[in-house]
């Protein structure tokens, strides 16, 4: 270490420079100060000073961190909705047979009506519809019916009196047209003919409607 005055070299430790008594652990003085100090070894040490600082290279400046990149995501897969399930149909609504002896049925599938009614071999019914009419005007079987979707299909059995069918008049129909009319027909025996809700079937000296 020297003395930042004379420039003196000074032993480890020094407190004072042994040639000009400068303070080696005080404050540098100023040019102003010299009471104690020589001025010119002063400006002496300034200007050594101002050219170890100008020889000395500026710190580089701290370079930015790079920016990472960033990551890409592996892109997953989309999820798939769920398949809407199909609802299914609703139900057909079933068919009211309101007799005119008092008796009243729902059915919404395969049927007997008569006095007595007996299902051929083999034949699966799932109503048998027993009429009480003392005139006997009805068979035993007078006639079978389904129900296919929303169709009512009658079949006669080969009744001794028949089976007659009057359909209702279409709202709808134009003046003048047939569908407007009311209709009966006799119904073929054997043959199964569709009968719109609103029809009135006879059957002997008996009726029924179709509701």
């Amino acid at each position: 270490m020297k003395c930042r005055t004379c420039g003196t070299t000074l032993s480890a430790g020094a407190v004072l420079c042994g040639e000009c008594g400068t303070s080696a652990i005080a404050p540098r003085p100023t040019l102003g100060d010299t009471a104690r100090h020589d001025r010119r070894a002063l400006l002496e040490a300034l200007a050594a000073e101002a050219a170890a600082r100008a020889a000395t290279p500026p710190p580089a400046p701290e370079r930015p961190a790079r920016e990472q990149p960033a990551s890409r995501a592996t892109p997953q897969p989309q999820q798939q909705p769920a398949p809407r399930a199909t609802p299914e149909p609703p139900a057909p609504t079933p068919f009211t047979l309101v007799f005119s002896t008092g008796e009243s049925i729902h059915v919404h599938g395969p049927g007997l009506v008569g006095r007595n009614p007996q299902p051929a071999d083999g034949e699966h019914v799932d109503y048998r519809v027993q009429l009480i009419d003392p005139q006997r005007s009805v068979s035993k079987t007078h006639l079978a019916f389904d129900v296919t979707g929303d169709t009512l299909v009658i079949t006669d059995r080969r009744s001794s009196n028949g089976t007659r069918v009057v359909t209702p008049p279409d709202p709808e129909a134009a003046p003048g047209d047939p569908a407007g009319r009311a209709r009966s027909a006799e119904l073929e025996p054997g043959v199964p003919t569709p009968v719109p809700r609103g029809s009135r079937v006879g059957i002997g000296d008996e009726w029924f409607d179709v509701r």
